[in-house]
């Protein structure tokens, strides 16, 4: 890598985690590889993949050379352990996440890079997301538009939990938390990721463009079934860990607390639930929720 490159363009780390994805993972490749930003490096961490995916990153590495680490596991251990086998991985400055199945736009790289070194204080920079379909490529809905978007510092990140996607978010190197991901959150660890990112300062920002595709199919919707899962409880596990390791953040740890309590009202004692919501913080759609399952006598559930 000539000098120039280097000392102007800041190493990128792009950081895949992958299991059984092959079908997806060319397309999310050759989107990074078709970026005008002239120096990254492609550390993707495979979950023991039994689709023929390992053979598919080893002739990507062998075509371009240079480019690729890969963490070929031979066991499946889980997303977080996989997710820090390439935390682990990354040399560069900064590090953009993305799924296997995942798909950067033109431009994206070079975007964000410019953005964060422009604004130094700047720990994590998110833009926004075309959520597709994947049989059939349609955009299903922009992320802007389900998902209100946000800037600020750790004190509104805690309050208003996850609001940016993985797959949109490029974060400092040197604000990662020591320890990676945390390993008591075997799922969504991502959201205490970029909690103990921004503790060590700075502020999350937002870049108002659609620069990256978020596919969605059968292996990746939101299951429908009754049972809490597992992402469910690693959110609440957060705000448990949060109210821990940092309570001067006490309230916006309870108001995530109770918005996480209301979104799993369906699986939880429905009534119960709401009313566990509202004593906690004070929210108006508890209080509509509450109001019109008072007054249709139980049948109306929001």
């Amino acid at each position: 890598m000539g000098s120039f490159v280097s000392d102007n363009f800041p190493l990128v780390s792009v950081a895949i985690i992958t299991y059984n994805q092959k079908e997806f993972l060319k397309d999310c490749i050759d989107s990074v590889l078709a970026q005008d930003y002239p120096n990254f490096e492609i550390v993707i961490a495979d979950d023991g993949s039994t689709d023929g995916t390992p053979e598919l990153l080893n002739t990507y590495s062998k075509e371009h050379a240079g480019i690729f680490v890969l963490k070929l596991s031979s066991v499946n251990q889980g997303i977080t352990a996989n997710s820090n086998a390439a935390h682990f991985s990354c040399s560069g400055k900064y590090i953009a996440w993305m799924g296997g199945d995942d798909v950067m736009l033109p431009g994206k790289l070079a975007k964000q890079v410019d953005f964060m070194e422009a604004n130094p204080y700047c720990t994590i920079c998110y833009h926004d997301l075309d959520v597709f379909e994947s049989a059939s490529n349609k955009t299903m809905y922009i992320q802007s538009r389900r998902v209100k978007p946000r800037e600020g510092e750790l004190r509104e990140y805690i309050k208003y939990g996850v609001f940016n996607g993985a797959c949109a978010s490029m974060v400092r190197a040197d604000k990662t938390p020591t320890n990676g991901f945390n390993d008591l959150l075997p799922v969504a660890s991502d959201w205490c990721y970029w909690v103990d990112s921004l503790a060590r300062g700075g502020q999350i920002r937002y870049i108002p463009e659609i620069l990256g595709r978020y596919r969605r199919h059968e292996n990746n919707i939101t299951n429908q079934e009754s049972r809490i899962r597992q992402n469910s409880l690693d959110h609440l596990n957060t705000c448990n860990y949060i109210l821990a390791r940092y309570p001067e953040y006490f309230n916006e740890a309870m108001f995530c607390y109770a918005k996480n309590i209301r979104s799993l009202r369906h699986r939880l004692p429905y009534f119960k639930a709401l009313i566990f919501s509202l004593k906690v913080s004070l929210d108006f759609r508890s209080i509509v929720a509450i109001s019109v399952f008072l007054i249709t006598l139980g049948k109306v559930r929001l």
